[in-house]
């Protein structure tokens, strides 16, 4: 069918433009910190995805770091590369109970682990005059996030129709 095919491309050029929104969340920082007395700004430090894991490391906040090491780096792009392969028709063993696992998982991926995050790492400062600001990496991470749902759910339709990447 034609819609389908439309449909397809559509979910295929959603989840390009969300891969790269990702990349450019990583690049792009996700806070500015600092530490001010009103509007002056005496320090600051951008804090970017990568280096928010770092400090969970050398805080020795293992546990963390790991946690939001796989929601928000590994799982999303196990996640590119299955729906990415899944919209291009290529089929795997066990092709349902893998798309299964990940839908379920992804309710409690990405975006929700990465607000925790944001907050859990502006939290662990110990000033009182801390100034906090997002900045547009998390925009960025957060449009790749809704970008890779719309993908998800445009997937999600064509598979369960039996005369598209079903066959």
């Amino acid at each position: 069918m034609k819609s389908n095919e439309n449909r397809r491309w559509i979910a295929i050029m959603l989840l390009l433009v969300s891969a790269l929104f990702f990349t450019m969340g990583f690049m792009f920082p996700i806070l500015r910190t600092g530490f001010g007395i009103g509007p002056i700004t005496l320090k600051h430090e951008d804090i970017y995805l990568g280096s928010s894991f770092r400090y969970f490391f050398d805080k020795d906040e293992i546990f963390i770091a790991l946690l939001l090491l796989f929601f928000t780096i590994i799982f999303p792009i196990i996640k590119y590369i299955f729906l990415f392969l899944t919209l291009l028709e290529h089929r795997f063993p066990r092709h349902h109970f893998i798309s299964t696992a990940l839908e379920i998982i992804n309710k409690w991926a990405m975006l929700d682990v990465f607000v925790v995050a944001v907050l859990i790492l502006n939290m662990k400062f110990d000033s009182t005059i801390i100034i906090s600001k997002l900045e547009s990496g998390t925009t960025l991470f957060a449009i790749s996030v809704l970008l890779l749902m719309g993908s998800s759910h445009i997937a999600r339709i064509l598979i369960s129709q039996p005369t598209t990447l079903n066959k």
